[in-house]
C-alpha cells in the first residue's frame, strides 16, 4: 500500500519512527544523530539523497511493467528520475528526520509491516510496524520454516518482530502480456500450492471447532478497546457470521495453512521461475481459500458477485480438489470476511471497519438472492 493511502488512515510518520527505533533488528544502533530522508508518497519509498540508485531496482520492476505502452514509458521515466540522487529531493513530497543508522536502506511503506532493501539486493528486511498484531510476523515465519515450499522466498534469519528473506527479482504475473503464459503459470502455481502446502497441512475438524476458531479471532478484534470502530459495524459483523454459519450443511471443515492474500500482485515471475511473496496474512483457514482468492480475482476491487462468478467459471485441471459447492462458497465468504477484518482492524488506524462494513452488506445481498 502506498504511503499516500497509509497517511489517510494512520499517523504514518510517528509509526515509522517508533517502529525503526524499537525493532530488535536495529538493537545495535549507534546513537540519535538524525538525517534528512525524502518521502515519495506515490512510489512508496523513504530514502536519503545519497542512497545508491541500484537499491531502487525493485521499484523499477513494479512501476515499469504497465501493459499500456505509453504508461510504461512515462512511469519508467518518472521512477528513474524520482529515484536518482540528483532529483530525489525534487520529486519527493516532503522529508522526515530519522536516525542516520538507516541511511543505507531503502524503506518501503506497508499495511502492517515495512520493508527495507540495501546493498546488492540479495535479501530484504521485513519489520512489523509498532502497534500491529504479532500474528503478522509470527505466522509468516512459522508457515515458511515449518513447510518446505519451493515457491516462497527463503527466510535467512528472524526474531519476534522482523525477518530477513531472499530477494526475488521479478514482475507481478498480472503484468505479463501473454494471457496463455499467465494461464500456464496459474495452473502450475495452484498445483504446487495444493501439493506442497494446502493438502499436506490439511486437517478435518468438526464444524463447531471451526466456528469457535473464527469467532475467537474475529470477536477479539472487533471488541478490542484500543481499536476505534462503530458499534453498529461490530453488530453487523456478528449478524453476517451468524447467517453464514447457519448456511453450512456439512459437520466437518477441512482447514490448512494458507497464504491469505494469494493474488496475482503477490506472484512474481522471471523467465520460467516464480515466487509468491508477502506472507504476512498467513493463517490456518478453510483449505481452498487461497485457490478461490486467486481464481475469483477478488483482490482486484471487483464486486463480490462478480468474484464468485469468476470462481464458478474458472477452468482448472483440479476439479477433483476444487468442487465449488454451496458449502465451499460459504466457507470462502467466511474466510474473506475474516481476512478483511484482520486487514482493517488495528489500533494504529484512525478508524476501522469501513471496507468491512461494505463487504458485510455485499455478503448479505449475495446470500439473500
Amino acid at each position: 500500500m502506498r504511503i499516500s493511502l497509509l497517511e489517510e488512515r494512520e499517523d504514518f510518520d510517528k509509526i515509522l519512527k517508533v517502529t525503526l527505533e524499537k525493532t530488535t533488528f536495529f538493537k545495535n544502533r549507534k546513537g540519535k544523530i538524525e538525517k534528512k530522508y525524502f518521502i515519495n508518497k506515490y512510489l512508496n519509498f523513504i530514502a536519503t539523497n545519497t542512497l545508491s540508485r541500484t537499491v531502487f531496482q525493485t521499484l523499477v520492476n513494479e512501476y515499469s511493467s504497465s501493459l499500456t505502452w505509453w504508461k510504461k514509458g512515462i512511469q519508467l521515466l518518472y521512477v528513474k528520475l524520482a529515484s536518482s540522487k540528483l532529483f530525489r529531493s525534487f520529486f519527493a513530497q516532503r522529508d522526515i528526520l530519522l536516525s542516520e543508522d538507516f541511511k543505507d536502506y531503502l524503506i518501503l511503506g506497508g499495511n502492517h509491516r515495512i520493508r527495507l532493501f540495501y546493498g546488492e539486493l540479495k535479501d530484504s528486511i521485513v519489520i512489523l510496524k509498532s502497534g500491529e498484531n504479532q500474528r503478522f510476523i509470527k505466522n509468516d515465519i512459522a508457515i515458511r520454516t515449518e513447510n518446505d515450499l519451493s515457491y516462497a522466498p527463503e527466510i535467512f534469519d528472524s526474531e519476534n518482530d522482523w525477518l530477513r528473506e531472499e530477494y526475488f527479482n521479478g514482475v507481478p504475473i498480472n503484468r505479463l502480456k501473454s494471457k496463455e503464459r499467465i494461464e500456464i503459470f496459474i495452473e502450475l502455481i495452484i498445483k504446487n500450492h495444493l501439493e506442497e502446502l494446502l493438502l499436506p497441512t490439511s486437517v478435518e475438524i468438526p464444524l463447531k471447532n471451526y466456528i469457535q476458531l473464527v469467532e475467537k479471532e474475529v470477536f477479539e478484534l472487533i471488541s478490542d478497546k484500543k481499536i476505534i470502530v462503530k458499534e453498529c459495524v461490530s453488530s453487523l459483523i456478528k449478524k453476517v457470521y451468524s447467517k453464514l454459519f447457519n448456511k453450512l450443511s456439512s459437520t466437518i471443515v477441512k482447514t490448512s495453512w494458507s497464504h491469505g492474500d494469494f493474488q496475482a500482485a503477490n506472484i512474481l515471475v522471471r523467465d520460467t521461475h516464480y515466487q509468491v511473496i508477502d506472507w504476512e496474512a498467513s493463517n490456518k483457514r478453510f483449505y481452498l481459500y487461497d485457490v478461490f482468492t486467486l481464481l475469483s480475482k477478488i483482490r482486484s476491487n471487483i464486486p463480490l458477485k462478480e468474484a464468485i462468478e469468476n470462481l464458478n467459471k474458472a477452468n482448472t485441471n483440479f476439479e477433483n480438489a476444487i468442487v465449488r459447492n454451496s458449502d465451499e462458497i460459504i466457507l470462502f465468504l467466511i474466510e474473506e470476511l475474516r481476512f478483511q477484518i484482520n486487514e482493517e482492524f488495528s489500533e494504529n488506524f484512525y478508524f476501522s471497519g469501513r471496507k468491512t462494513e461494505k463487504l458485510c452488506h455485499s455478503i448479505i445481498s449475495y446470500i439473500l438472492e
